[in-house]
């Protein structure tokens, strides 16, 4: 079906066009619409004394034709069943809807308020889908039959409709829009249930977005939505505990619905959780991303998605239901095991859950998701066990399929990849060709670099591990960065960490955290233990962790637990208190989908790696730098013959400087061409000459730096005579300052 534009006028004639032609109009539709003009006819005929019966509330409640049958779960008997009940909706809905003029959303907005009331002391839960169609049956034309509240506003916003405002006024400014469009529908109930039934149309075949985070799909039946499972595969791995349950999900929502950046909402929930740490924090935004999908980033701001907007309006966790038991490994089997024995000891509960995901070695995942269940009061525990509450036994009802459990062979610490057979389980990883293109934009890096060192990380089906050691300023951080976005092929970074590595990270602590010795109720964490359970729970995402400047500390006694599970496969432990404690378990299976990436420059201030590192690791180094490659020549505003000018120099600066390996990097260059850009801009006061000579002093002369040996000598006399050359007096006198030394005191250095 072509792509078109709902918000126009012309498109939405043309959609409205084709949902009304004979193609579209499949037989079953067709029926729909017969049905629905006979319910109008039969409603609109009844006295007000026939609409007080049972008989005709069960039909208007549970049998009507505006939507499925099987559309709305929570039962209603007792309502029916009351006489006060009926006789004041029968004298209710004998009162005449507003003329076009009048405010008619208004007054359907007050009537489905007061059955919303009514209703209260029946039901436990707002019974909002069959309200609407309850409503439109009792006043044709003046409600869509898209009964589904998250579709409705799909539509509406396809539709371009106006942000904000409630269900009801949604399906009144669709069916307004709609008459503007194609003019007011014929006075007869068969023009009237076409114009109401055209909405539903709409969505499924124009604005109703498919794609792979996609809950639901509409049936053959026309109004009904059908729940689609997504493969165990490709499931969430559970859900991670957060205090407050469903409260602290809304109480964030609130926070987020007109857009926050990150810093914002991790205020937020600092102000919700005062004793919880920052990578805490940072967690408890991935779980309202990426656990329940009730926020996006849009650009630098979070926002709320569809589902987060319709779970604030509600406040009902039903609006959830869709994307738990469809994308979240593990929910759709505690409702079938409850729904198929009606109670289950707690115990065995947890055990058969376990099951589920052969990653799960301990309780702790099963536990979180049973804990968040009870939070949504759709499963309930006691002395003997979990049984379903009626929400619950509403929600089991939804599911039409058998849950799966992952293979066997997903264990996370099995072999996770094998770069000659992408396609397998295990790993997934784009293509080669696709990250090389995603890498090359990123800077100057050939297809040949980046090839190597995707080899080199997946030659091993669980050691992925480099260091990129050369020159300082080459781009090897920018390297390992661009790496790991063209790796998850998303522009979200959480599977990306960065970490720069302390001087002082003299033991495991610094990177998987520590018991507090002053607090012994509690665990210091840190962003890479968060990092590496979400990589768990995650075991087909690669997840890269760069450590910048991996030896300013000994990697050997920071990472000691890692070197030994990447060799062993065996697990990373990270405490002995128990299973679980503060919400960090005991440890974990070393994840074949940890990539690690560390940054290596060599100079006085850093440490030698030694042997058990670089027995696990692939080294990729960066030396060569040619000046062709730069991508920025043209881009900082210098006359041609200037740029020109520096080009040369910096050319012959390299070359004479590359044997002893004193030359400069990319930064250097960058830092050089913007420099005499800003001299430029800022009027010229210092003459290109003079800035060229002291921007060459200050970033290249300090490089310089030696002991004599005649490898530095020759370096350091064909760099002065370059600077010589090109008449940079001030740098060549310096280069000659350290010459001298160099003759007189066997070493250099700029910095004596």
């Amino acid at each position: 079906m072509q792509e078109i534009d709902l918000t126009t006028e012309a498109g939405l004639a043309e959609a409205a066009s084709q949902c009304l032609s004979k193609d579209l109009q499949s037989d079953k539709r067709r029926t729909w619409i017969l049905n629905l003009a006979e319910t109008f006819q039969w409603v609109q005929s009844s006295s007000e004394a026939e609409r007080s019966s049972r008989d005709f509330q069960q039909r208007l409640w549970e049998e009507n034709h505006v939507a499925a049958a099987g559309q709305g779960k929570i039962p209603l008997d007792k309502a029916l069943d009351d006489d006060g009940f009926r006789s004041w909706l029968a004298q209710q809905s004998m009162r005449p809807l507003p003329s076009p003029e009048g405010d008619r959303a208004q007054f359907l907005s007050e009537f489905y308020e007061q059955l919303i009331e009514r209703l209260q002391p029946f039901c436990n839960r707002r019974p909002h889908l069959k309200i609407f169609r309850v409503l439109a049956a009792l006043y044709p034309g003046a409600l869509t039959t898209v009964s589904d509240k998250r579709a409705l506003r799909t539509l509406h916003s396809a539709m371009g409709g106006p942000r904000g405002g409630k269900p009801v006024r949604r399906h009144v400014w669709i069916l307004e829009r709609l008459e503007s469009v194609l003019g007011p529908p014929g006075g007869d109930h068969s023009s009237i249930a076409e114009r109401v039934a055209l909405p539903w149309v709409l969505y499924a075949t124009f604005a109703r977005d498919a794609d792979e985070d996609d809950t639901t799909t509409p049936t053959d039946e026309p109004g009904e939505l059908k729940l689609v499972p997504m493969p165990a595969t490709r499931r969430r791995r559970g859900l991670t505990g957060m205090r407050g349950g469903l409260a602290s999900i809304l109480s964030a929502l609130d926070f987020v619905q007109d857009g926050v950046t990150r810093d914002e909402l991790q205020d937020f929930l600092r102000s919700q959780y005062p004793e919880s740490k920052k990578s805490t924090l940072g967690v408890y935004v991935n779980v309202l991303q990426s656990e329940f999908a009730v926020i996006r980033r849009d650009g630098d701001r979070y926002v709320l998605t569809e589902r987060g907007a319709s779970v604030l309006e509600s406040q009902d966790p039903d609006d959830l239901s869709d994307w738990l038991l469809t994308h979240i490994l593990g929910v759709d089997h505690v409702f079938v095991l409850l729904r198929d024995s009606g109670k289950m000891p707690s115990a065995e509960l947890r055990e058969q859950l376990q099951q589920v995901n052969p990653g799960w070695t301990t309780g702790f995942a099963p536990s979180a998701i049973l804990t968040w269940l009870r939070s949504f009061g759709v499963i309930q525990s006691g002395d003997d066990g979990y049984t379903l509450t009626e929400t619950g036994a509403e929600w089991a009802a939804r599911i039409h399929w058998t849950p799966e459990a992952l293979p066997r062979e997903e264990k996370l610490d099995d072999p996770g990849v094998d770069p000659s057979e992408p396609d397998e389980p295990g790993v997934h990883l784009p293509g080669l060709e696709s990250i090389v293109a995603s890498v090359s934009k990123a800077g100057h890096f050939n297809a040949s670099l980046v090839a190597r060192l995707h080899a080199g990380l997946w030659a091993n089906s669980r050691r992925h591990f480099a260091v990129l050691t050369g020159l300082s300023g080459s781009g090897k951080t920018l390297l390992a960065r661009a790496y790991a976005k063209a790796l998850s092929q998303s522009p979200e970074d959480h599977r990306l960490l960065t970490l720069p590595v302390q001087p002082g990270w003299y033991d495991p602590g610094a990177l998987l955290g520590y018991v507090n010795p002053l607090r012994g109720e509690s665990y210091v964490s840190t962003p890479f233990v968060e990092f590496l359970l979400r990589a768990t729970r995650e075991p087909r995402q690669p997840h890269v962790v760069v450590l910048d400047e991996m030896n300013l500390s000994h990697p050997e006694q920071y990472m000691a637990p890692l070197l030994s599970a990447m060799e062993t496969g065996g697990r990373i432990e990270l405490h002995t208190e128990g299973d679980h404690f503060d919400g960090v378990p005991s440890g974990v299976p070393y994840p074949p989908n940890l990539v690690l990436i560390g940054t290596v420059n060599m100079d006085e201030t850093t440490h030698g790696l030694s042997d058990k590192v670089l027995d696990r690791a692939f080294v990729l180094e960066f030396w060569n730098i040619d000046l062709s490659h730069y991508p920025r020549w043209g881009t900082h505003g210098l006359a041609s013959e200037e740029e020109s000018r520096v080009r040369l120099v910096l050319e012959e600066l390299i070359s004479a400087l590359e044997p002893a390996r004193l030359h400069f990097g990319w930064r250097t260059v960058d830092d050089v061409l913007d420099f005499l850009a800003a001299t430029k801009a800022h009027g010229g006061t210092l003459p290109f000459d003079q800035a060229l000579d002291g921007v060459i002093g200050a970033k290249v002369a300090p490089k310089l730096r030696g002991d004599d040996s005649p490898r530095i000598r020759e370096a350091m006399d064909a760099c002065h005579d370059v600077l010589k050359r090109h008449g940079l007096q001030d740098s060549a006198a310096r280069v000659d300052e350290l010459r001298r030394d160099l003759e007189s005191t066997g070493s250099a250095r700029f910095w004596r």
